[in-house]
């Protein structure tokens, strides 16, 4: 027990000596880019079976995100979209194959079961999306829907679409 202890306290010494890790400037860009499209699984209720697309482009560091996203989700018999949106990424993490994107939406609309048309410009979304090769995911979170989203908050990425690719580095 001792000597665990001892070895503790040595490992703990020897980090806070360390250097801070920086950031180094061979290591890529973090990024996220691509669209997926699918139709809602049974597990979305009233909106299953209805096609949906996402579109993500984001890249840069905390300091200096780019990017936009854009969002169309149909209805199954052609009448008006459940929504129509796009926007600005305002944040951006990445680890191994996960990202996480927020950003704010700049224009578009939403039409909500029996609800009246709503524009939800200036309402932050989030997209979490899996880049694993043929099987990528993606899942997110809409503000407008009463969910609170922060800056690279994101959820388990489980909806799979028929089609597209996301492509996640850094």
């Amino acid at each position: 027990m001792r000597k665990h202890l001892a070895f503790a306290g040595f490992a703990t010494a020897l980090l806070m000596l360390a250097p801070p890790a920086v950031a180094s400037a061979d290591k890529p860009e973090p990024r996220v880019s691509g669209s997926m499209s699918g139709t809602l699984p049974k597990e979305f209720g009233p909106w299953a079976g209805e096609p949906v697309k996402f579109t993500i482009d984001a890249h840069g560091r905390p300091a200096g995100v780019k990017g936009t996203f854009k969002v169309f989700h149909d209805r199954i018999d052609g009448s008006k979209p459940v929504g129509d949106f796009e926007g600005k990424i305002t944040c951006l993490a990445v680890a191994g194959e996960v990202a996480v994107a927020t950003g704010v939406i700049t224009k578009g609309y939403v039409n909500i079961l029996d609800k009246p048309t709503e524009d939800v410009t200036g309402k932050k979304v989030s997209f979490t999306v899996h880049d694993n090769g043929r099987d990528d995911r993606i899942f997110w979170i809409w503000e407008f829907m009463g969910a609170p989203v922060n800056d690279c908050q994101g959820t388990a990425p489980a909806f799979k679409p028929a089609r597209g690719d996301f492509t996640i580095r850094g």
